[in-house]
């Protein structure tokens, strides 16, 4: 695959021009380094994954989840499609699904007029209950859907997918509570409503998934079933980062609650990171319809994000998020002295170099594209960017084992 380059970058006392070069050292990289994970993923989804249309119009799809998985993803190197349909649990569990929601920027996953489920190449499930039937417990019955529980049409989905697909991953994005029973005089709430309304999304509201995940890995315990625990980490956020200093208008619309572009950019993000296994790219290329705080505050809420997704466990010490054992608590080092790019800015050669050999490289121009990917088992990188476009890269740095180590920047200058 080859791409258009185009930079328009200021650094220091150095400007640059805008340049639009075609590289052919990109279809080098995906031809024999490949282009990250690739996530298929159909939704068994309702509005607080997808929401559109939103009250105030946006210039995409900026108030759905998918949306921001996909941008994250395409700036990490990664692959991700999607799809989905929309309903609560009981509809759900009426198969066949039907592919219902498309994306302008996240590419097309499944056509259901023309093909079956199974001839889509779905990899992931991300599936999410009512925010409305926690005052009972999931293996109750619904009141309009006798017969039927949250458990019961879960198991459904999950038999009639597993005989359609074999190796899936299954993902319950718990999401926010319903808030109309928690205000006295409308949207929005005050701040002791706020209060009350978040106590019970960290307290008996989220018990209930719990219960509700305990029994599905239980009941299907040779199936891979994950949990995001999308709303309390939001919860999380907005009380230890954003504040006040966001106003609580600029994250939901209405007491369902709907959100605004901001509040699905989170649960994008804590989505991204439960499904692809890591923290996002620090040099993420926001719009200007994410708030400035949440931008200005990017680094500090992957922080939290990233901790609270690996301290969220079984009983038994067992992650409900991640498949994969290699990861842990520990915070990566940053390579801030033990890696050295240089020259930089460079015209030529750039030389990378680490007193660690076996280093995996990832890098980007400016606008998130992924250039180059390469594996070294020695310490000393020589790249030649002498017919690179001009402009700003950053290499994404993983060890020998794959784990996201940090990043460092270099400039190309004519």
């Amino acid at each position: 695959m080859s791409y258009w380059i185009q930079g328009l970058i200021a650094i220091s006392n150095v400007s640059v021009k805008r340049f639009s070069v075609l590289m052919w050292i990109s279809l080098c990289a995906s031809a024999l380094y490949g282009q990250g994970v690739e996530i298929r993923n159909f939704i068994f989804g309702h509005s607080l994954i997808d929401h559109r249309p939103p009250k105030i119009e946006t210039p995409s799809d900026e108030t759905t989840v998918p949306h921001w998985i996909g941008k994250l993803a395409q700036q990490g190197g990664h692959q991700y499609a999607a799809g989905g349909q929309y309903g609560f649990l009981p509809q759900h569990a009426q198969l066949p699904p039907m592919s219902q929601w498309g994306y302008d920027e996240v590419p097309g996953l499944w056509d259901s007029d023309i093909e079956s489920f199974a001839q889509a190449n779905i990899n992931t499930i991300l599936m999410t209950a009512g925010n409305f039937m926690q005052w009972q417990d999931p293996d109750l019955d619904y009141p309009t859907d006798p017969g039927v529980s949250p458990i019961s049409a879960t198991q459904d989905i999950v038999d009639w997918v597993e005989n359609q697909s074999d190796s899936i991953h299954f993902y319950i994005y718990e999401n926010w509570p319903d808030m109309a029973g928690y205000l006295n005089n409308g949207f929005p709430p005050s701040e002791s409503e706020w209060l009350a309304y978040d106590e019970y999304t960290n307290g008996s509201f989220h018990d209930w998934w719990i219960k509700y995940h305990d029994a599905l890995l239980e009941s299907r315990s040779a199936s891979s079933i994950f949990m995001i625990p999308v709303g309390p980490i939001i919860h999380r956020i907005r009380k230890e980062i954003l504040k006040d200093d966001v106003a609580f208008t600029s994250l939901y619309e209405d007491d369902a609650p709907h959100g605004r572009a901001n509040l699905y950019f989170l649960a994008g993000l804590v989505s991204y990171m439960a499904i692809y296994e890591e923290k996002p790219v620090l040099d993420f290329n926001f719009s200007d319809i994410i708030h400035p705080v949440i931008q200005q505050n990017y680094e500090a809420i992957i922080g939290l994000a990233w901790s609270a997704l690996l301290d969220f466990k079984t009983d038994d010490g067992k992650s409900r998020v991640f498949k994969s054992d290699v990861l842990s608590s520990e915070t990566p080092v940053t390579f801030k002295d033990e890696i050295d790019i240089f020259p930089n800015p460079s015209r030529d050669i750039v030389y990378i170099q680490s007193k660690y050999n076996g280093l995996k490289l990832d890098i980007y121009d400016v606008t998130g594209r992924l250039i180059l990917r390469r594996e070294y088992s020695k310490n000393t990188i020589e790249l030649k960017v002498s017919n690179w476009p001009q402009g700003m890269y950053f290499v994404k740095i993983k060890d020998e084992k794959g784990q996201h180590r940090g990043f460092k920047k270099f400039l190309v200058i004519h």
